[in-house]
């Protein structure tokens, strides 16, 4: 019903609507291009595509109106795109220089400088520069494209796997596909069925390999039932059997980004214990949001789902944090939509139970048949500001003032 409601509104705003004239950037990096934009109260509130969305000011870093005219490019951009056609990148630094000194956060330029330094061969450069570009947007495919380039001209084959495999988890590109296919590993081991295909990073050890592949056949099942979808692909598994196994909710593991690919090591387990069948549950859950949404999805959103679909007690975390709920020191979720490895480790953990927490409250709002509608609302390609309205008829300030107060009520341990 969400979506044949999204695309009634949009004709409208292409006919009769303004264009987008106003810029919202929220103190988590994330731009908001919206037809009108205004704060009321505690709250920006913003028009787009026929509908109306709200969001607290204290997330709001500058809100911009910027008028109908479109911007004009930067000349010495399009300067230095001349000179990377004619072969003379080191002209082409020298003017994206310019260009990154008057707006240190143009994509453009952080794009095309790294091309430059990849020309020039200056693959270190090329690598720190494509990895700026992900610090100012970490969704963005180009970035990760380009850092999967500088990787694999150093040699890293396994790092620049990885980017071509995010790049292509945010927007499929067949030449990124080429790329992938020329870096990744050879050995690929057929499953019994459809679902998987599994490899093994190190020694092959198939004993290992098929208790695997029969707890996530059951896992793909119980999932594909709940969410109502299956990945459209098969779901790639990779054994590190060289490395050793080890509880993977560390702050290290949080920065880690799922591409679809579930990548667990297995070194000194003779077979699939609880604890190891808890962390193949929670990676093939990872797997299905991120091939679900397209890579739009927020992390507390990824992280929760994964940690309920896991088989964690859906309130095991509220009352730990009810008196952090009464003191008013949750996150905002709206801060926990990027990576977490930008929190200490502390609040890492802290993080991981809020993440549950909330999708507990969404489940007893609106029940599972909300979560697969808010799955699906980011998978049109909503921000999640926009798909939480569409799909729970919640804001993001209803949605977090009402999970707080529930908080709030819950007798702390």
């Amino acid at each position: 019903m969400h979506r044949s409601l999204f695309r009634l509104a949009l004709p409208a705003a292409l006919l009769g609507g303004p264009l987008l004239a106003d810029t919202v950037t929220l103190t988590n990096g994330r731009v908001i291009e919206a037809d009108r934009a205004w704060f009321q109260g505690s709250e920006l509130r913003y028009e787009k595509n026929g509908g109306v969305y709200g969001l607290p000011r204290s997330l709001v870093l500058k809100l911009e109106h910027q008028g109908a005219q479109e911007q004009v490019a930067d000349p010495d951009i399009a300067k230095a795109r001349e000179r990377l056609r004619v072969r003379d990148p080191l002209g082409a630094t020298q003017l994206l220089g310019r260009a990154l000194s008057r707006d240190p956060q143009s994509m453009a330029a952080l794009h095309a400088l790294t091309e430059a330094y990849l020309a020039l061969g200056n693959l270190h450069a090329a690598r720190s520069t494509a990895q700026r570009a992900i610090q100012f947007d970490a969704r963005n495919a180009r970035s990760r494209a380009l850092l999967g380039d500088a990787l694999a001209a150093l040699g890293d084959r396994e790092g620049a796997e990885g980017e071509y495999r995010r790049s292509l988890a945010l927007q499929a590109d067949p030449e990124i596909e080429r790329k992938l296919s020329e870096v990744a590993p050879a050995p690929v081991v057929p499953t019994r069925g459809a679902q998987f295909r599994i490899r093994y990073d190190g020694s092959v050890n198939e004993p290992m390999g098929l208790a695997v592949l029969a707890s996530l056949d059951t896992a793909y099942g119980e999932y594909s039932t709940r969410l109502g979808f299956h990945p459209p692909d098969p779901v790639m598994v990779v054994l590190q059997t060289e490395a050793a196994f080890q509880n993977p909710r560390t702050p290290d593991w949080a920065a880690g980004i799922n591409d679809g690919t579930i990548r667990v090591a297995v070194r000194g387990l003779d077979g699939v214990t609880p604890r190891l069948l808890a962390v193949l549950r929670h990676e093939l859950a990872h797997s299905f949001v991120a091939t679900r949404t397209g890579g739009n999805s927020p992390t507390w959103l990824q992280e929760g789902i994964s940690q309920w679909l896991e088989g964690g007690d859906p309130a095991r975390e509220d009352a730990g944090l009810a008196e952090r709920a009464r003191e008013g020191r949750l996150h905002s979720l709206l801060s926990l939509e990027g990576p977490f490895q930008g929190l200490e480790e502390a609040e890492v953990y802290q993080a991981y139970a809020e993440s549950l927490s909330a999708v507990a409250h969404i489940l007893r709002k609106r029940g599972e048949a909300g979560l697969v509608r808010l799955l699906s609302a980011l998978a049109d390609g909503l921000p999640s500001e926009e798909a939480l309205p569409v799909s729970l008829a919640l804001s993001y300030p209803e949605l977090q003032k009402g999970w707080e107060d529930y908080l709030r009520s819950v007798k702390s341990r």
